[in-house]
């Protein structure tokens, strides 16, 4: 016979081996085929650093609201972050309030879903989390309207299930200056409202502030084809907070 490995002696060897949780469908329905919850490191910052300072912050810090986002959200403004393009906006937009910014550069909406079942929701009660987020599932990625679609609608279930309390601030993906992702963007907003329940989730479509002329964000308001400058971030901060108030 075998002799049986001790306890200590087990919970050293499981040391070795990092805990890897697995996508657990929210109580709303199944995961959509097209979701893949995992890390990623495709931008210059930390990425894995970044989540150790999110759930640090949520050891001190009892934020009234949390914003999910990508880069566009990561380098607005606020803590944990990194440069600031919008620091002016930021501040007027959530004057009064406790925000922690959880846009992370390069995300997918699969990213911030493995970050949510890893603790970034944990130990905090906010009143309002705001999501913005899927312009990297359709500009990078490349996915189809729908998929973006659907892999928005299970973050957005599982933030319910993980903040049942919370009112949810669901912000319509912003336009880009990319003519071929105008209609897909539409495409995703259009399935994307449905969401709103009038009690726990709402939604907002605050970029259309962005739009020119040609309908595509307006070059004045924008640094890149994709992120917003200052004057951009001030447009979308006017109109998020108009959204927001309600909710608080």
């Amino acid at each position: 016979m075998k002799p049986m490995m001790t306890p200590l002696a087990l919970a050293a060897v499981l040391a070795l081996f990092p805990l890897r949780m697995e996508a657990v469908a929210p109580s709303g329905g199944a995961l959509p085929a097209t979701l893949r919850p995992e890390p990623q490191q495709r931008d210059s910052y930390d990425w894995k650093a970044r989540h150790a300072a999110v759930l640090a912050r949520n050891r001190t810090v009892k934020p009234d609201v949390v914003f999910f986002g990508d880069s566009i959200t990561h380098f607005w403004g606020g803590e944990p972050s990194g440069s600031a393009y919008g620091p002016e906006a930021w501040a007027s937009l959530f004057k009064g309030l406790t925000v922690t910014n959880l846009g992370f550069g390069f995300d997918y909406a699969d990213n911030a879903y493995y970050r949510i079942l890893n603790g970034e929701l944990d130990g905090i009660s906010p009143k309002v989390v705001l999501v913005n987020i899927g312009t990297n599932n359709l500009g990078h990625r490349h996915d189809s309207a729908e998929a973006c679609a659907a892999n928005v609608t299970a973050l957005v279930r599982l933030i319910r299930e993980r903040q049942p309390k919370a009112k949810i601030l669901l912000l319509g993906i912003y336009p880009r200056r990319e003519p071929a992702l105008a209609e897909p963007i539409r495409e995703v907003n259009q399935r994307l409202k449905p969401l709103a329940d009038g009690r726990y989730v709402f939604y907002a479509d605050p970029g259309s502030t962005l739009l020119g002329s040609d309908g595509l964000a307006d070059p004045k308001a924008m640094r890149d084809t994709v992120h917003p400058n200052a004057e951009g971030y001030r447009r979308l901060g006017k109109a998020i907070r108009s959204a927001l108030e309600p909710l608080l």
